[in-house]
């Protein structure tokens, strides 16, 4: 476009295209946690104007105010996940974070900026809302990040939540657009991706982005979900905070074989199991060959390629429905609760399967009362499981633990900040000479039968975890080969013979970054964290 400087009207283009300029520079107004240590835009969504490092105010603690979106550097922070799982918001202009004037607990105290300390009046956590908005927390005093008003210059303080639009924040990134990757697991609805899933893989893909630049769907019940889920596009699907979707069919007969809980000491209880093709009873534990007829009603979802399945909040739970992943490639799946298949039964529906698909993350989900495998992988690769919860009591099961949590067979997983929470077995069980499994910063509670178990030249790599009364830590089942250093082990694991370690594994693996946490800490930390947000 040319602009006649001779025009009487010139000046009042200038101003005009220097605003389209800026504007073009801002990101959309993204729904997904920040990258830790990028640089990002904050916007407060009722008046559309930008955080903003008052440069008119020369002290040592500069003020902040929100302002017309301009893109200069006092606009601009460095947002960075600390080792206590909460955030700095560093400014660009003078590098000094947002922090609540003299660390006030009270309503109406003013935020500005100032040098780090470290202390908690200067971390903040990053709530994703429904919105796709942020509610942006004070560690110290539990208050939001609240503004004035919407004119320019309005000022920026600390107050209670009332869910007003003036404590709402969109977090957009300074360089490209909305990203995939997130923050934090204290107390927020995602966390960062690490991993296998986080790396290129043979695929063809660099990392996992899940449904990123497909249409997103709120979905409400199962009909919907399954389509959403089953779609050809790439798409990003969401389930409303504290909504229930229940996928249980109608009851649908199937013949079982009756297992007695007297041998584990649980009398008078039974237990169902659903042969296959090639066995019978006898071979299960029962008494006889004979069947007998039990009911089932699962639904079974197949997962396509280029989906992110998300809940909206810790309320946003799956009835019913195993969420079948088979030849897929970039799918993930996070806070939301998954529970109620056929808990009752044994060989009646996973959690989640995953056979021969890459690019999978599983973030911030809560297992509990679900018949077979919580999470199963077999010949996958580029698999990360991150920040969930594994709840293994059901009074349905012999010894009211469940006792088939995970196989990992032939595959490539991560597994950080999880907890196994009273199970019986294979927490996980891993198999198979393709498989690297790596765990670190977990935590497994009361496991009766075994946490970790290996066998069929699988390679596993257990690192500074936190293992509380549970049997068997790291097991060698058959010819599996363990490195194990930095875990801390309390109750009946400190003393349990089966902490298998000393082999030299993952020589043919291309590590990712990620960071050790004090195993002494992880139980108060994925205890809060873990699970729907």
């Amino acid at each position: 476009m040319r602009i006649n400087l001779k025009s009487p009207g010139w000046k009042k283009t200038i101003p005009f295209l220097l605003s389209a300029i800026s504007l073009s520079a801002y990101a959309d107004n993204c729904s997904t946690m920040p990258t830790s240590g990028q640089k990002y835009y904050i916007k407060n969504i009722s008046s559309d104007l930008a955080l903003d490092v008052s440069k008119g105010d020369t002290s040592n603690s500069p003020n902040v105010i929100t302002y017309n979106f301009s893109g200069n550097n006092n606009q601009q922070y460095v947002i960075t996940k600390q080792s206590d799982n909460y955030y700095t918001l560093k400014s660009v202009y003078n590098n000094q974070v947002l922090e609540v004037e003299g660390a006030s607990g009270s309503n109406g105290a003013n935020v500005d900026v100032g040098t780090d300390t470290h202390s908690n009046h200067q971390r903040w956590e990053l709530k994703l809302q429904s919105s796709g908005a942020f509610k942006i927390v004070n560690k110290s005093s539990q208050k939001s990040l609240t503004v004035a008003g919407s004119s320019n210059g309005a000022n920026v303080y600390q107050n209670d939540d009332t869910s007003a639009s003036s404590q709402r924040w969109y977090i957009s990134p300074v360089s490209g657009s909305c990203g995939t990757s997130t923050g934090s697991g204290s107390g927020t609805s995602d966390s960062a991706l690490e991993g296998f899933a986080s790396q290129s893989g043979s695929d063809g893909l660099s990392t996992t982005t899940g449904g990123a630049g497909g249409s997103t769907v709120t979905v409400s019940n199962c009909s919907a979900l399954q389509s959403a889920l089953t779609s050809s596009s790439a798409q990003i699907i969401q389930i409303p905070a504290n909504t229930t979707i229940d996928c249980r069919t109608a009851n649908r007969t199937v013949a079982a074989c009756p297992l007695d809980c007297a041998r584990w000491g649980d009398n008078g209880k039974t237990w169902y199991r659903v042969p296959t093709s090639t066995q019978n009873c006898s071979d299960l534990g029962s008494s006889s060959s004979s069947t007998v007829n039990v009911t089932r009603n699962e639904t079974t979802i197949r997962v396509k390629s280029n989906k992110t399945l998300k809940g909206l909040g810790a309320g946003s739970t799956l009835l019913g429905a195993n969420l079948y992943l088979s030849g897929v490639k970039n799918v993930i799946i996070r806070n939301l609760t998954i529970s109620n298949i056929n808990p009752s039964l044994v060989e009646a529906g996973d959690g989640i399967t995953v056979n021969s698909s890459s690019h999978v993350w599983v973030d911030h989900v809560a297992f509990s009362k679900i018949s077979d495998g919580y999470v199963d992988v077999k010949g996958s690769q580029n698999v990360t499981l991150s920040w969930n919860r594994f709840y293994g009591h059901n009074t349905q099961v012999c010894a009211n633990q469940h006792w088939y949590t995970h196989l990992i067979d032939d595959s490539q997983v991560t597994f950080h900040h999880n907890f196994w929470d009273t199970a019986a077995g294979r927490n996980p069980k891993v198999e198979g000479n393709k498989a690297r499994v790596h765990l670190f910063n977990n935590y497994w509670k009361d496991i009766t039968y075994f946490s970790i178990g290996g066998d069929d030249n699988a390679q596993i790599l257990v690192e500074n975890n936190y293992f509380e009364n549970s049997a068997k830590p790291h097991w060698n089942i058959g010819n599996a080969y363990f490195s194990a250093s930095g875990n801390t082990y309390t109750g009946v694991s400190k003393n349990d013979q089966y902490k298998d370690s000393g082999a030299t594994v993952f020589s043919d693996v291309n590590m990712y970054p990620y960071t050790l946490e004090n195993p002494s800490a992880l139980g108060n930390e994925v205890n809060g964290g873990t699970g729907p947000q």
